[in-house]
Formats: C-alpha cells, structure tokens, sequence
C-alpha cells in the first residue's frame, strides 16, 4: 500500500492510543539455596565454542557472519 500526504477517509490504522505496559519491577535478592547444576545435567548439549556439530557451510557463515561484525567494530569511532 503507498501511503500519500492526503489524510484518508477510513484509515487501515486507527489512531487509537494503545494501553502503556509497564516492566515488571526488578529487586535484589539475597542468596539461594539452589544447587550447582551438574554436568550430566547438560550432556546432551554443545558447549560454548564446540563447532563440531555444524556443517561445513554452517560454519562458512559463522565465520562470515564474525568477520562482518568484526569490521563494523573496527570502523566505529
């Protein structure tokens, strides 16, 4: 749909203030008794770094995906 400078008679979007939702409020709490996770816990999922999973092309993006971000870092003031 173009949209013009002309107003519309029937717009697709009203313009209706929608309701403000507010986060939730974040509070500090004291120490937990939960338990460490254990290792075997997590087995069944790779570890951060671990490749070995990926394809050869998954890779290929992974790694073109790093270099792009790498050089709009380096470009930054």
């Amino acid at each position: 749909m173009v949209r013009t400078g002309a107003e519309q008679t029937e717009p697709d979007e009203p313009n209706v203030p929608l309701p403000q939702q507010h986060p939730a409020r974040l509070q500090l709490v004291g120490e937990t008794d939960t338990p460490e996770p254990t290792a075997s816990a997590d087995e069944g999922f790779p570890r951060l770094g671990d490749t070995s999973f990926l394809t050869g092309a998954a890779k290929h993006r992974l790694a073109a995906f790093i270099h792009t971000k790498l050089a709009e870092l380096e470009e930054l003031p």
